[in-house]
């Protein structure tokens, strides 16, 4: 697949904000200007292949991406260890890398047809707390440039009904980064934390759990606990609990905006997995304010009644103004809509008068 690169400002959210992220010289910026001067895969890093001490990783529930494919890796500095938290973010030393790339699966219906890689994000620990660059991989795939201002990409896949899809991907500036990784507060990581990271990988020799995995390779400062004394996600489109699957959905989708204190925080509408009950999922809530986002309807969810639910219109949309999420996507997400739509349709029928 050719593909073409443009570098854009991305200022559609914040003039101000994209005019301060043009990447400075590389004798000025603290992180190498090539992703290969990293050492964290072997080769180009096309094949993604893992240098020694980075360790690859998958998540429970994953944050749709406009049909993108994510390889993950975690390398800690020597003698690093992992602070593990049953519940929270877990707590990573300084000198840690968290790296992302995104790339794009030529027939998502055979992913052994192989790839292309688009970019990759890292997600740096130092001392003053996170910080968040990306790097673009040009047309050839021989090596990636770190970049701030963002960038469209073209690309291109066949999707699961053999049809051939175009987008103009976007990669985000370093500001956009920080709306979902900092939301109000400071750069974190989202999914490394028990819930999302409680599930079976191939490490070469079989399925096997990654904390328990991670544990032996001595990750962490403590032992995690028993297995079954660990919290975790489901796959959101499994066959597994229905409320279960949403939860889980929610809380890879849109609780990085969607909680008390995040960048949504003031919607009342929050989504992430601690979050139990109708109060504040939205079933018979007003939104707080009027505008196209409410789609001309009255409540968020109206249970039984998926056609009339705020949720429903804007999950479906890719018009800027309604769609959710607001960030990264373009596309909605079929899965994830067609899941939410049997939720709601699931419940006990209630005209929220």
């Amino acid at each position: 697949m050719k593909r073409s690169f443009l570098l854009v400002l991305l200022c559609a959210w914040s003039v101000a904000a994209c005019s301060s992220e043009v990447e400075a010289p590389a004798g000025n910026s603290p992180y190498p200007l090539h992703l290969s001067d990293w050492g964290l895969f072997e080769g180009t890093g096309a094949t993604q292949i893992p240098a020694e001490g980075v360790v690859p990783y998958q998540v429970a529930s994953t944050l749709f991406a406009d049909f993108s494919s994510k390889h993950r890796f975690i390398r800690l500095p020597e003698g690093g260890r992992i602070g593990y938290d049953n519940e929270a973010v877990w707590d990573f030393p300084v000198g840690t890398v968290l790296v992302k790339t995104f790339s794009y699966l030529h027939d998502l219906r055979d992913p052994s047809l192989g790839e292309d890689i688009v970019e990759t994000r890292l997600i740096i620990r130092e001392e003053a707390g996170w910080n968040a660059i990306t790097y673009l991989w040009n047309a050839e795939e021989t090596e990636a440039s770190r970049v701030a201002i963002g960038a469209s990409v073209h690309v291109e896949w066949t999707d699961m009904a053999g049809a051939l899809r175009t987008l103009e991907y976007r990669v985000p500036t370093n500001a956009q980064c920080r709306t979902c990784h900092g939301g109000s507060g400071a750069v974190t990581p989202l999914a490394l934390r028990t819930r999302q990271m409680d599930r079976l990988n191939n490490y070469g020799s079989g399925d096997i759990n990654q904390i328990d995995h991670m544990a032996t390779l001595g990750m962490f400062d403590v032992a995690p606990p028993a297995e079954s004394d660990r919290p975790n996600l489901v796959g959101p489109f499994g066959a597994g609990d229905l409320d279960a699957r949403v939860r889980s959905y929610f809380d890879a989708n849109c609780a990085h905006c969607h909680h008390d204190g995040g960048a949504a925080s003031a919607s009342g509408l929050w989504l992430n997995w601690e979050q139990q009950g109708p109060q504040h999922q939205g079933v018979c809530k007003r939104p707080p304010a009027a505008g196209p986002g409410t789609c001309d309807l009255d409540f968020d969810i109206v249970p039984g009644d998926p056609e009339h639910s705020i949720m429903i219109c804007r999950v479906a949309s890719e018009v800027p103004d309604i769609k959710m999420p607001e960030l990264p996507t373009q596309l909605h997400d079929p899965a994830g809509l067609a899941l939410l739509t049997e939720w709601i349709a699931a419940m006990p029928a209630d005209n929220c008068e």
